[in-house]
């Protein structure tokens, strides 16, 4: 009885491995930051992605992300925009993950032609990766 449970076990344990929905909620949890707005401006923007499905934004002021979200293969994103005058927007967002790994996160908000990909990189490699133009900073 007791090497049925540990069978039992072993393959619950394996299947749960194997779910790609809480792959992907394990290497989103991080800061992803646009490069390219890194390499243009040295600074970091894009999004802080915690554990319990909270977010935030970073570096840019107008959203107030609350939440998101990984369901079949897509990133939900919630919260607020701010408007010029102050007034919030509801914010929502449903982009398809095309790439997530480590190092990169690339998502579809457009799937129609031309389709429409963002690309961010884990905040802890950025530095390491994308270099920031001095030029355009003269």
């Amino acid at each position: 009885m007791k090497s049925l449970f540990v069978s039992v076990l072993i393959l619950f344990c394996c299947a749960c491995a194997n779910d790609p929905q809480k792959e992907m909620e394990k290497k989103i949890i991080g800061e992803w930051c646009n490069p390219y707005t890194y390499e243009a401006t040295g600074e970091l923007k894009g999004f802080n992605f915690k554990k319990g499905g909270i977010c935030e934004a970073i570096n840019i002021p107008t959203l107030d992300l609350k939440t998101w979200e990984i369901k079949d293969g897509y990133l939900f994103i919630k919260g607020f925009s701010i408007e010029e005058n102050g007034e919030k927007e509801v914010y929502e967002t449903k982009e398809r993950i095309d790439l997530l790994t480590a190092d990169s996160l690339c998502v579809v908000a457009r799937e129609s032609s031309p389709q429409l990909l963002f690309l961010y990189l884990n905040a802890k490699i950025i530095k390491e990766k994308v270099v920031v133009d001095t030029m355009m900073h003269e």
